[in-house]
């Protein structure tokens, strides 16, 4: 009999460095530590980019998730427009059963369209590039991020080796 084991999550450690300086040393630190360097990335300028890492243009998850959600709402509410139209046997003044049907469901799909846009961007924005949002902007005010990815006990050992290197929020 053949036991199969639940795949372990992934965590994902993110310490902001001032410079390259604290960076680079953060890094060797770790290693130093014994994590291996395939569980680390350093992000930052001669570093890797943040889009090697999974960071993407927020611009570009968003639009990622708008177009989704206008395809899928779009399609829905053309068909549900289409549906009550048969159902219920809608008619328009002045207009024949099939141009009836075609400006319901146009309608209803434009609707769709504009509702899944917005719901797919809010989505998008709030929910999928917050985190890339935040790391970019400490990219771009010259600091340097060192990811950590693996089990939750490598993670905060990392996590525990590098509190003393990471900036902490002004308040």
């Amino acid at each position: 009999m053949i036991q199969t084991h639940p795949k372990k999550q992934s965590r994902l450690m993110i310490a902001v460095l001032p410079d390259e300086y604290s960076a680079f040393e953060a890094y060797r630190l770790l290693q130093c530590h014994g994590i291996s360097p395939e569980h680390l990335a350093l992000v930052g300028k001669g570093y890797s980019s943040p889009d090697s890492v999974g960071l993407f243009n927020p611009t570009y998850t968003t639009w990622r998730y708008a177009k989704r959600g206008m395809i899928w709402l779009g399609l829905a509410s053309t068909a549900v427009g289409i549906l009550l139209c048969l159902i219920f046997g809608i008619k328009l003044p002045n207009l024949d059963w099939y141009q009836a049907l075609f400006t319901i469901a146009a309608t209803s799909g434009l609707i769709g369209l504009v509702i899944g846009g917005l719901i797919g961007t809010l989505y998008g924005w709030f929910f999928k590039s917050s985190l890339s949002i935040s790391c970019r902007s400490c990219l771009d005010r010259g600091q340097y991020l060192l990811m950590l990815e693996g089990s939750e006990t490598l993670t905060r050992r990392g996590r525990e080796i590098l509190d003393e290197y990471t900036v902490k929020p002004k308040n």
